[in-house]
C-alpha cells in the first residue's frame, strides 16, 4: 500500500511562531525604541548589572560562574558534575570553525565519522544526542543527516559541555552529555565590531562581518548582524564546499531588570563530491587498499545541502528580591537535500570483501536521492531564586519544557550492476567518478513522524552547612513519538542529587547521582514496548578554584549503567508473525575517570588541559563502540609577553590510544594511536588591526578518520591566515 505523505499544518504554524515572535518584539520594544533620553551613570550601572540574567561572559579560557547543568547560576566548584567550557577566546585562538571542531578538543568527548558530512559525537562510551540552544533542550541524530555536525561557530560565544546523565534539563537521552551552545548577543551600547578575512590550505577563503550597533541613544536597545562566506576546496579531489551565515539579533533592557532577545539564524552549506560511507578499506583477500588521502570514492555528480533557519526570543526579569524569571522559545526549520553514490563492497554480517584486486570486480555501485525536512518547536520556562530557612539562605528553581520535532524524510535509492537498468561501471579499479546518474524515480516517504516532551522540573540547593551544599532535583516527562515504526508513548521521572562540600576557599569534594531515559521500540512476547533504556550515572571528585574562578580545575571518578537494553530471545511476539520478542537485560557499564584544568594560570597566559580515561562493556563483556579511543589528552595554551602585549603565541596536541574496527571474516582493522599537534600567533599591528596563523598537524601525521568498513583520512598538515580589523 503506498503511503501518503502526512500533510502537517506548516502554514499554521509557522504563522503562529512568527507572529509570536514579532507581538514581543513589537510590544516590547516600542517603549524602549521611544526612550531618546541619555541614560545617567547611575542608570548605566544598574544596565550593567541586570546584563548578568543573561549570563556572564568568559575570560580568557573559562568563564566565572554558569546556568549549565543546574540552572543555578554558580562557578565550576559548585557544581556537582563534570562541566567543560570552551570560551569564545579559545574558539579564537584554534581557529575553530565548526561545532565538530569544538568537540573534537572538549575533555572526554570524542567521534565516529560515518562520511564527509556525518560526523557522531560521544561521551563515557554513549552517543550525544541531547544539544541545548541557549538553554533550549533539542535532540540531534545523524542517521539522515540535517547537517548539525557542521553547525558554524560565528554565531556562538561559547559552548558548555556538561558530561553524564543529564536528564534533569535534557529530558529524553543518552548518559553522555549535554552540549550548549550560548548565542552571542548585542552587548555593546556603542558601535563596534569587526571584519575578518581568513585564507587557507587547498583555495580556502572565508569572510566574516560582525557588527554591533545600539538602536536608540541611550543604547537601551541592540542590535548584532553577523555574515559569513566561506567557499573551500579539500585534500580530498573533486570535492569543495561553500557556507552561507546570516545571523541577527536585537536585544533590549525594557527596563533596568527587564531584557528581551529576538534573533534569527541562517546556515546553507553545499558540499560538492560528497562521500557516502568512503574508500573501500580491504579486497577479498583480505589485504588492505592504497587509496591516500587524495582518494574520493563518490561520483563526480554527488552533493550534499543542508540549510537550517532558526527564529528565537528569550524574555529574562530580575526581581527586586534577587528572584528571575526566564522565558525562552524557538522555531526551527531544517532541511537536507542530495544525492549520493555508495560502493558496496562487503558482507555486513562478517566484513568479507568482494573486491577483486586483480579485476575490480565485486564492487556494486549504489545511488541515493533523498530529501529531508525537519522542524522543531520549543518553548522553556522557569524561575529561580534565594529563600531562607531555619537561618540559611537556600535556591530554588522551577519551570516547565515543551518540545516537538516533527520529521518527514523523501528518497529514491537505487542498485545498479549487471543486467539491471543502472550499469555505470565493471571495475572499480582506477576510479575516478566519472559514471552517469541513475534514472531518479520521483522521491518516496521514506519515514516520517513526530515527538513529542512536554515536562516539568525542579531544584533546590540547600546550605546544610557552612560547607556543605546538597542540590535535589527531578524532571517528570511526558515523551510521545507519533507516524515511523508506531505510536508511543511513555512518562518517566528522572530524578537529580549532589552534593558538594567546601574544603576550603580552593577546593571542593563532591558526589551526584544523575538519570537519563531513552525510550526504544523493541517488544516483549505480548507485543508489549519494552519500558526506556534507563541511564544512571554515579560521580565523585574533587574540584579547585584559584584567581577569583579564572582557574578550574577538576578530577572525576564515574561509572554509568545502562539498564533495559533489548535483547533479543527468538520467541516470537504473540499476534506478529515472523517479529521475535526482546527482553530488557542489564546492559552496558562504563567506568572511567576525567581530569581537567582550564583557566588562566597567570596573567596573560590561559592554558587548557584534559585526560580522560573509561572502558565500557555490553552485557557479554565486549568492548562498545570499539572506534572511539578509551583514552585521550588534549591540552592547548596560549602566552601573551608582558614585555610585547602586542603578541600571542601558543600551541597544544591532542592525542588518542589505538582504536580498532572487528572484521570476523579477517580479523580486524586498526588505527594505531596518533597526536596532532597545531600552533598559532596573533600579532596587532596597529590598535585596530591584527593578523593570525594557525598551522594544524604541525607533524604531518598520516591517520585514519574513518574505519567502519570504510575509510577516510583525516587532514595532512595545513595552515590559515586570519586578517582581524575591529573597530
Amino acid at each position: 500500500m503506498t503511503r501518503s505523505p502526512r500533510v502537517a499544518p506548516l502554514l499554521p504554524r509557522r504563522v503562529l511562531s512568527q507572529a509570536l515572535l514579532g507581538a514581543l518584539a513589537l510590544s516590547a520594544l516600542g517603549p524602549a525604541l521611544a526612550d531618546e533620553t541619555p541614560a545617567s551613570d547611575e542608570d548605566q550601572a544598574t544596565t550593567l548589572d541586570t546584563l548578568m540574567v543573561r549570563g556572564e561572559r568568559a575570560e580568557g579560557y573559562s568563564v566565572r560562574k554558569t546556568t549549565a547543568g543546574t540552572r543555578f547560576n554558580l562557578s565550576a566548584r559548585e557544581i556537582p558534575q563534570s562541566i567543560s567550557i570552551i570560551s569564545h577566546q579559545r574558539i579564537q585562538d584554534q581557529n575553530l570553525d565548526e561545532i565538530i571542531d569544538v568537540l573534537a578538543n572538549t575533555t572526554g568527548v570524542s567521534s565516529t565519522q560515518s562520511d564527509s558530512e556525518r560526523t557522531e559525537f560521544y561521551a563515557r562510551g554513549f552517543y550525544i544526542d541531547s544539544y541545548q540552544f541557549d538553554g533550549l533542550p533539542t535532540q540531534m541524530v545523524q542517521n539522515w543527516s540535517y547537517g548539525d555536525s557542521g553547525l558554524d561557530l560565528q554565531l556562538y560565544d561559547r559552548v558548555e559541555v556538561v558530561r553524564g546523565a543529564t536528564g534533569l534539563l535534557s529530558g529524553a537521552g543518552n548518559p553522555s552529555a549535554s552540549v550548549n551552545l550560548v548565542r552571542k548577543h548585542a552587548d555593546s551600547a556603542e558601535l563596534t565590531g569587526n571584519v575578518m578575512l581568513n585564507v587557507g590550505e587547498w583555495g580556502r577563503t572565508r569572510t566574516t562581518v560582525d557588527v554591533t550597533t545600539p538602536l536608540n541613544a541611550s543604547g537601551s536597545v541592540r542590535a548584532r548582524v553577523i555574515g559569513s562566506y566561506l567557499d573551500t576546496e579539500s585534500q580530498m579531489e573533486r570535492y569543495d564546499q561553500y557556507k552561507t551565515l546570516g545571523y541577527a539579533v536585537i536585544d533590549a533592557d525594557l527596563t533596568p531588570r527587564t531584557q528581551l532577545s529576538v534573533g534569527y539564524d541562517y546556515q546553507h552549506k553545499r558540499a560538492n563530491g560528497a562521500t557516502w560511507g568512503g574508500f573501500p578499506m580491504l579486497y577479498s583477500d583480505g589485504s588492505r587498499t592504497p587509496y591516500d588521502e587524495t582518494f574520493n570514492s563518490a561520483a563526480e555528480w554527488t552533493y550534499w545541502d543542508t540549510t537550517s533557519k532558526r527564529a528565537f526570543a528569550t524574555l529574562a526579569h530580575a526581581f527586586e528580591n534577587d528572584w528571575k524569571i526566564r522565558l525562552g522559545l524557538t522555531h526551527d526549520e531544517t532541511k537536507a537535500d542530495d544525492k549520493l553514490f555508495y560502493p558496496a563492497y562487503n558482507d555486513w554480517s562478517t566484513g568479507a570483501s568482494f573486491f577483486d584486486p586483480v579485476t575490480g570486480t565485486g564492487v556494486s555501485p549504489s545511488a541515493g536521492f533523498y530529501n529531508t525536512e525537519r522542524k522543531v518547536d520549543a518553548v522553556d520556562g522557569y524561575v529561580e531564586g534565594p529563600f531562607q530557612l531555619f537561618g540559611r539562605q537556600h535556591q530554588f528553581m522551577a519551570g516547565l519544557s515543551y518540545n516537538k520535532r516533527d520529521y518527514a524524510n523523501y528518497g529514491d535509492y537505487q542498485v545498479g550492476g549487471p543486467g539491471l537498468a543502472w550499469d555505470p561501471f565493471t571495475s572499480y579499479l582506477g576510479w575516478t567518478g566519472a559514471i552517469s546518474q541513475p534514472n531518479w524515480n520521483p522521491l518516496a516517504l521514506a519515514s516520517e513522524g513526530s515527538i513529542t516532551q512536554k515536562a516539568g522540573y525542579a531544584a533546590v540547593r540547600l546550605a546544610l552547612a557552612d560547607p556543605l551544599t546538597a542540590i535535589l532535583g527531578a524532571r517528570y516527562t511526558d515523551w510521545e513519538s507519533e507516524g515511523e515504526l508506531a505510536d508511543r508513548s511513555h512518562k518517566a521521572t528522572t530524578p537529580y542529587a549532589g552534593l558538594v562540600y567546601a574544603i576550603d576557599d580552593t577546593w571542593s569534594t563532591y558526589a551526584s547521582y544523575t538519570e537519563i531515559f531513552q525510550p526504544q521500540v523493541a517488544r516483549d512476547r505480548n507485543d508489549n514496548y519494552l519500558d526506556p533504556v534507563d541511564g544512571k550515572n554515579y560521580e565523585v571528585g574533587v574540584k579547585g578554584a584559584w584567581f577569583d574562578d579564572r582557574l578550574n580545575a577538576s578530577l572525576a571518578v564515574f561509572r554509568i549503567e545502562q539498564d533495559n537494553v533489548a535483547q533479543l530471545t527468538g520467541e516470537p511476539i504473540i499476534g506478529r508473525p515472523g517479529e521475535f520478542a526482546s527482553i530488557a537485560a542489564r546492559g552496558t557499564v562504563s567506568r572511567g575517570f576525567e581530569l581537567e584544568l582550564n583557566g588562566e594560570l597567570r596573567e596573560g597566559w590561559n592554558a587548557s588541559f584534559g585526560a580522560s580515561r573509561y572502558v565500557a562493556k555490553d552485557i557479554n563483556g565486549a568492548d562498545i563502540n570499539s572506534r572511539l579511543p578509551q583514552t585521550t589528552l588534549k591540552f592547548f595554551t596560549s602566552y601573551t609577553p608582558r614585555s610585547l602585549t602586542e603578541l600571542t603565541f601558543g600551541g597544544g596536541a591532542n592525542w588518542q590510544n589505538r582504536i580498532y574496527y572487528p572484521v570476523p571474516a579477517y580479523g580486524r582493522i586498526e588505527q594505531g594511536a596518533y597526536a596532532l599537534v597545531s600552533v598559532f600567533a596573533r600579532y596587532r599591528i596597529a590598535p585596530q588591526f591584527s593578523v593570525q596563523l594557525n598551522v594544524n598537524n604541525l607533524l604531518d601525521k598520516e591517520y585514519l578518520s574513518q574505519i567502519n568498513g570504510y575509510g577516510a583520512f583525516g587532514e595532512k598538515r595545513n595552515g590559515q591566515v586570519t586578517f582581524i580589523w575591529s573597530f
